[in-house]
This record gives structure tokens, C-alpha cells and sequence, in this order.
């Protein structure tokens, strides 16, 4: 059968002439360097080696978020979009790869020798933070997931879950974006969601004392009940009382680029005294062994806008014995915010001018302003969110319903005509509240069915009774709540309502006490 040829073969020299006429044309629109330009470019690289996404080797970055350019190709539309961007980091000779053979032996050794005790909670939480300056936060979120926390908020869809944007009580997170958090917050930061904290500052700390913090964290201590216990509960449970440690440090003593950053300690391995870094930059290092006297220098380096040096962190959150079925965090009537943190900070100021024991109507004066701005206590609160189950809605009514008893008595104890007035603009402050927090949510809804799917409602004078409370010791608390006790008899609270009295009063005055601590530098990747 005869086929007919293909004329295709003749069209190859009129093919060829028009890519080669139209060479220039094609190259710019692909982004395509020309023989020419990548030969000159070839013989550039020879001469400076430069990798894509990586810094030269005396090139430093103090701020992930703004990283050094690398040197793009000249008239390349791609380069143009790649210029100042990056894909990881080399991992520094001062570090071991978990991946890499030599990590596999440092894990090994610290399995055989039992210093994962954290890292196999960590790693089923492991995130890598979502923006440059994230670390501190992310940082937070896993531990808190790795505790089994619940968060009371809903994630997605139905889910509970921790993410960043739930850490809103000490920090404004547009502004975390940009600059990173402080030792300081990260430690408000975790006591707002119910956590027991440790923090210590490098400088305050000796290396043992270091070392003692990294095994509390990381072995586990040989018990049969402990392992009959952790083979019985496959979720949450298994870390009650565990202890998670987070390290601030700077980047810059183990040989990465960067300055402060923040990361959780998943693992010790005694054999080569190193700590196992789960490093939320995951775009920049994956997790690496760190000696742990190289960790405990990063941690030394004194900031120079606070004076203060870097540091550590053991977060904890344990159940009671009675009760292991509900993860509750402390503060279940306010959240506070560190764009507050200046008038928390005129308040303290205020404290600071009495020479005298401070009592309720002090208090009452400044948070109204001599009578004036009723709304006044809310500028360094916020209310908490509706409770998710019946547990906690108990807890909120019996709470609500102490404060109102306590304001009682107070008031029968006073004579003073401002707390009458405010008792008397009860009504009409919750309905200003109802408003003006739902302002910005309502779409479609009514504002008042908006408000109360999202936050209780508390009004002002029980607001201002627990930043009174906040002034006091504890002891001192404790004998007022005997008094009003031994007077009022007329309800029986249980224990665990005064106890969460004290620890909503032990928040105000922490973020009170913090409140100067919102100038510090911030950390960053």
C-alpha cells in the first residue's frame, strides 16, 4: 500500500528560521535567558557563588520577615518575582539534622535512654507557624494542643481546636505579625488559656538549673502505673501533669540566621547532651539537635531595648483528681488584651500614689472616673466567650452569681453614693454592652441574638469588684469571702466558685503587673 510522506521534514529550515527571528521575543515572554546572558551569568556565579533562597554565608538576617535579596537574573521576569525570596535554610554545622544519619543516631540514643517523653505529644501538634514573626504563638498552640486543652471556641465547622488567632488576651495580633511577642507575653499569654507557667529568664538561670528544666520536660520517669496508665488513655489524658518546655532564644549563638525566635523542646539525649529543637520556622530549619550548653548561651543574650535576657518556659496543665474529664481554662469571665496595657498601666500608676491599704471605693473612683465614665473598667477587659457545655455554664452562673452577692455585701459595708449610682445603671449597662460588642458581628442577625452566642454577660460593677479584688493578696481575699460568709448565710457556694474568684482576680493583676512589659523587644523568627 503506498503511503503518502509527510511534509514535515521540509519544514524544518522555515520552522527554525522563525524561532530563531523570534528568539528575543520567546525568551522575555518565558522568562528564558539567551545563550549569551547565561554564559556572562555562568561566569558570574563562578566567580560568587549564589544559591537561590539562601544567603551568602556572611549575610545575616535579623528579622525573617524581611529577609536579604539574593542577586536576581537581569532581565528575567521569573527572578523578578523570586527577588527577596527564600526556600530554607542550611542547617549550621553547630546543629544536627533530625533527618539527616547522625540525628537518627542522637534520637535513637535518646529513645534507649528514655528522653522523648515530649516528643511524641509534640509531633502529633507539630505546626509550622503561619506568619514570619508567629513563632511565639505557634509555639503556644502546639503545646496547648499537645495538652489536650480545649480552647472553648470553635475552630471549623464544629471542631474545638487551638490556632494563633485564639491568643488574643495580652497581644494584638496584627501587631504580633509585624514585631513578634516578648518572653513576658508568651508567659500571659499561656496563663490566660489556664496554663501553670514557669518562666525564667536565661540570665536568672544556671545551667543546671537549665538542665533540670530540659529533663522535667523530657525523660520520662520509669513507673509501672505510668505505664499502665499512658497504655489506657490514647488521646488527651496521657499528658495530665505533663510538663512542656518552650525555649526563647537567639538564633544568632547556634549559628542560624535570624535573632530571637521561639520553639518547643521535644527531646534530650543524655549520650551526646543534646536537645531536640521542633523548630515552627519549618520553612527555614526542620527540627535539629542542639548541646544543650550551646541552647543554654542563646538563651543569655541580653535585649537591648529591655535589658533583660532571653529565656525558658515549663508549661503544665493538670487535672484534679476527682475530675479528668474537663480541661478548663483559669479565667472563664474576662480576657484582657495588650492594646489595654496602657491603661492597665495608668491604674498601677494610680496604686503606686496611695500610702495606704487601697480599698473599694479607690478602686470605684478610678474605674469611673470619679463617677463620670461608667464604661471606664472596660478598657482593660473584655468578657469571656459563652461556655461550650453544661459543666462550665455552671461554672459562669455560680461565679456571676458570687460577684453579684459580693457586690451586695460591699455596697451594705459602703456609703458611698457613686456605687449606688452605678447599681442603679445595671440594666442599662447591659444593654449598652449588648450593643456596642456585637457592633462590628451583626450580619443578618440580630445584635442581641449575635452577643449572646459570643461572650457572657457581666456587667460593670462586678467587673470593677474583681479588679478590687486584684489589688489584694490572697490571704486577704480569703478572709473577705469568710466574712461575707459568716454574714450573708444565705447560699452555700461550693469551694471551686471562690477558688475561680481568686484566679480571675490573680489574672487582672498579672496583666496589670505585666502591663510594662508590652514595650519590650519582640521576638521574631
Amino acid at each position: 500500500m503506498h503511503r503518502q510522506r509527510c511534509p514535515f521534514p521540509r519544514l524544518i529550515p522555515v520552522i527554525i528560521t522563525i524561532i530563531a527571528s523570534q528568539a528575543p521575543t520567546i525568551a522575555n515572554s518565558f522568562g528564558i535567558m539567551s545563550d549569551s546572558c547565561c554564559k556572562a551569568k555562568a561566569l558570574s556565579l563562578s566567580a560568587e557563588p549564589v544559591v537561590m533562597g539562601r544567603q551568602s554565608p556572611n549575610t545575616t538576617s535579623s528579622n525573617d520577615a524581611t529577609p536579604s535579596a539574593t542577586t536576581p537574573v537581569a532581565g528575567s521576569k521569573t527572578s523578578s518575582m523570586l527577588k527577596r525570596t527564600f526556600y530554607r535554610r542550611p542547617m549550621p554545622n553547630t546543629c544536627v539534622a533530625l533527618s539527616s544519619p547522625e540525628g537518627r543516631k542522637i534520637f535513637a540514643s535518646a529513645h534507649n535512654s528514655r528522653g522523648l517523653k515530649s516528643f511524641f505529644p509534640l509531633v502529633e501538634q507539630f505546626a509550622t507557624q503561619t506568619e514570619p514573626a508567629y513563632c511565639g504563638p505557634t509555639t503556644l498552640v502546639v503545646i496547648l494542643n499537645a495538652l489536650a486543652v480545649d480552647p472553648r471556641r470553635t475552630w471549623k465547622g464544629p471542631w474545638r481546636w487551638y490556632e494563633e488567632s485564639f491568643l488574643n488576651c495580652c497581644v494584638d495580633l496584627e501587631e504580633v505579625k509585624k514585631t513578634g511577642i516578648t518572653l513576658g507575653t508568651f508567659a500571659c499569654l499561656a496563663k490566660c488559656q489556664g496554663l501553670t507557667v514557669e518562666a525564667r529568664h536565661g540570665s536568672d538561670a544556671s545551667i543546671e538549673e537549665f538542665r533540670d528544666a530540659v529533663e522535667a520536660a523530657c525523660l520520662e520517669v520509669e513507673s509501672t502505673d505510668e505505664v499502665a496508665s499512658s497504655s489506657n488513655n490514647d488521646q488527651g489524658n496521657s499528658t495530665a501533669n505533663h510538663q512542656f518546655l518552650a525555649v526563647s532564644y537567639t538564633r544568632k549563638v547556634v549559628g542560624q540566621t535570624g535573632d530571637g525566635h521561639f520553639s518547643p523542646i521535644a527531646a534530650y539525649d543524655e549520650a551526646s547532651d543534646s536537645v531536640l529543637v521542633l523548630d515552627t520556622a519549618r520553612f527555614k530549619y526542620g527540627p535539629h539537635w542542639i548541646p544543650l550548653q550551646l541552647m543554654y548561651e542563646a538563651l543569655q543574650p541580653i535585649d537591648k531595648t529591655t535589658g533583660k535576657s532571653r529565656g525558658y518556659v515549663l508549661l503544665s496543665y493538670g487535672y484534679s483528681d476527682h475530675d479528668q474529664s474537663s480541661n478548663m481554662p483559669r479565667s472563664i469571665l474576662f480576657r484582657s488584651k495588650k492594646g489595654q496595657d496602657p491603661t492597665r498601666r495608668l491604674f498601677k500608676e494610680y496604686l503606686r500614689g496611695m500610702n495606704y491599704e487601697v480599698s473599694f471605693e479607690d478602686v470605684l473612683k478610678f474605674w469611673t472616673k470619679d463617677g463620670q465614665d461608667f464604661d471606664y473598667v472596660w478598657s482593660i477587659l473584655d468578657p469571656q466567650l459563652v461556655p461550650t457545655n453544661q459543666e462550665e455554664e455552671d461554672m459562669v452562673t455560680n461565679a456571676r452569681s458570687l460577684l453579684t452577692d459580693l457586690v451586695g455585701y460591699v455596697r451594705a459595708c459602703s456609703s458611698n453614693a457613686s456605687l449606688d449610682k452605678i447599681k442603679e445603671r445595671y440594666d442599662e449597662r447591659l444593654l449598652h454592652e449588648t450593643k456596642s460588642m456585637c457592633a462590628d458581628s451583626c450580619e443578618g442577625n440580630s445584635c442581641e441574638d449575635t452577643f449572646t452566642s459570643r461572650k457572657i454577660v457581666i456587667s460593670s460593677i462586678e467587673a470593677i469588684l474583681v479588679s478590687y479584688l486584684s489589688t489584694m493578696e490572697s490571704e486577704q481575699m480569703r478572709k473577705l469571702f469568710q466574712s461575707f460568709q459568716e454574714k450573708s448565710g444565705e447560699k452555700d457556694y461550693p469551694i471551686e466558685t471562690y477558688e475561680q474568684i481568686l484566679c480571675e482576680a490573680d489574672l487582672i493583676n498579672y496583666a496589670i503587673e505585666a502591663s510594662d512589659e508590652s514595650e519590650e523587644d519582640a521576638f521574631g523568627s
